[in-house]
């Protein structure tokens, strides 16, 4: 399918991450960063990171700009608790992570509930953030290699596993397996790791402790998006992992063994940054018993991706995927994109998405287009 621009539109500021309103879905919400320098080239010069919540609607083809909410730190991710919430998170750049509430009203539409501090220190930038199944916990990375755990009921860290990584932590994810509270996290030094959390309360866990499972040769470069996908009947967990070296990965996590297992690599064209499951009313089957699953991809310098990934019904066939549109308007990094839930969608192609690129700060609306 080709890709048919709607609208564009040039924000005041670098834009990092985006979401849509779950539950208000003709509103996103855009999170940007941007670094000052005092005094650039001088002999003392010092960075200043700061930022904005920009909340958009998106209706009758119309884009307006609802809010500009400015904040004192730059804005490195922002995810909604759950599908009917108005709650959501926000990943700072001075080591903290802050809760807001969503609700239009005629004086303001975000507002600042909480916040927790996460990093040992400002300087450490919280990366990323995803909040568990049931609301009440979140799984963090931070720029020093920390992966913790938040009680968000508590507001306070349930735990830390300090230097998870050796370069920067950039993504988290929650094991679809829920009998346990496991969670992968990726890191600028090519590693995919799993961590098993359960029964531990305690504000720090060894680095060496064995709930650590590591792979370190599947990436050939950072890991920077993992997206679980589902659970087979023998507890198989499935994932999909995007990473700098500009590949989509399926991966089989099989229990009680330490390593992944390859099933599918896919060159992408540009890093692949975020990975977002496309949720619509379909038939859950296409073809002779294969389940589709439909993924949206940012690959930063290459723009965003439409996939089309297929599961076998057995073992002993193979996963395929297909690039069904590209769009490549963006002139710089596509970092974050979306697709505006459509509870009337019963085909990709009836779906809006909103996509954004970092260094010429566009916005792009766009859908696919089979004509």
């Amino acid at each position: 399918m080709t890709t048919k621009l709607i609208t564009s539109k040039t924000l005041e500021l670098p834009p990092s991450c985006m979401h849509f309103v779950p539950s208000q879905s003709q509103y996103f919400i855009v999170g940007t960063y941007d670094l000052a320098i005092d005094d650039p080239g001088g002999t003392s010069s010092e960075s200043r990171r700061s930022g904005s919540l920009i909340v958009f609607r998106y209706a009758d083809r119309e884009l307006t700009l609802v809010e500009d909410f400015p904040v004192p730190f730059a804005v490195l991710d922002l995810q909604f608790q759950n599908n009917n919430s108005e709650c959501f998170a926000v990943a700072s750049s001075a080591g903290d992570v802050h809760l807001y509430s969503f609700q239009c009203t005629i004086r303001a539409c975000v507002t600042l509930e909480h916040t927790i501090r996460v990093a040992p220190s400002s300087d450490i930038l919280v990366l990323s953030l995803k909040w568990l199944w049931n609301a009440n916990m979140m799984a963090i990375t931070m720029s020093n290699g920390d992966v913790a755990i938040v009680d968000t009921d508590h507001l306070k860290m349930r735990h830390t596993l300090p230097r998870a990584h050796s370069l920067e932590a950039w993504v988290a994810a929650w094991s679809p397996l829920r009998e346990k509270l496991v969670a992968y996290s990726g890191g600028d030094d090519s590693v995919l790791r799993r961590h098993d959390c359960s029964n531990r309360q305690d504000s720090s866990v060894s680095k060496n402790h064995a709930d650590f499972v590591q792979d370190t040769k599947l990436h050939g470069a950072g890991v920077t998006a993992i997206l679980p996908l589902c659970v087979d009947h023998d507890k198989s967990e499935f994932l999909v992992t995007g990473s700098y070296d500009e590949y989509v990965r399926v991966l089989q996590i099989k229990p009680g063994l330490e390593r992944a297992k390859l099933l599918l690599e896919q060159r992408m064209d540009g890093g692949v940054w975020q990975l977002r499951l496309l949720n619509y009313s379909q038939p859950p089957i296409t073809g002779p018993g294969k389940a589709c699953h439909w993924v949206l991809a940012s690959c930063m310098h290459a723009g965003c991706r439409v996939l089309k990934i297929f599961q076998p019904p057995h073992r002993d066939e193979n996963w395929s995927l297909e690039v069904v549109g590209k769009f490549e308007a963006h002139e710089s990094m596509n970092y974050a994109s979306d697709a505006q839930q459509d509870p009337q969608a019963r085909d990709v192609k009836d779906l809006t998405f909103v996509s954004t690129s970092f260094y010429d700060k566009k916005l792009c609306v766009w859908k696919l287009d089979d004509t």
